[in-house]
């Protein structure tokens, strides 16, 4: 299976659980890996028969810029059914990665990263 990702989507967003996320905000990084067929968009270079990764991206930004979720899991989960929605005549399946930085947590660690995949 062929594969496009698209890595290290960055993004202010004021999602989580806490109020102080909610009102101070902070950064997501996503992922996203689709996985479709490109042997037709290789051979006939034509956009229409792959995924628009710049649709895909007008997509993830307007979720994660118009929409409130208190998990990460739950915007991934929201991404993915967008993808579905809009690209389920081509892509087999995606996964999605979200890594939260500054967590307000105790202890040391770089960010916490969910990860979901979805079949299509």
């Amino acid at each position: 299976m062929d594969k496009i990702r698209i890595n290290n989507m960055k993004f202010w967003t004021y999602n989580g659980v806490l109020i102080e996320e909610q009102k101070l905000g902070q950064q997501l990084e996503i992922d996203l890996e689709m996985r479709l067929d490109l042997s037709v968009s290789g051979k006939e270079d034509d956009l229409t028969k792959t995924v628009n990764y710049a649709k895909v991206h007008q997509i993830i930004t307007e979720l994660v810029s118009h929409e409130q979720f208190k998990l990460i899991e739950a915007l991934a989960s929201c991404i993915l059914d967008e993808m579905g929605k809009y690209f389920s005549d081509r892509l087999c399946g995606a996964l999605i990665r979200i890594r939260k930085k500054y967590v307000p947590m105790a202890g040391i660690f770089d960010d916490i990263e969910i990860e979901m995949e979805r079949k299509f």
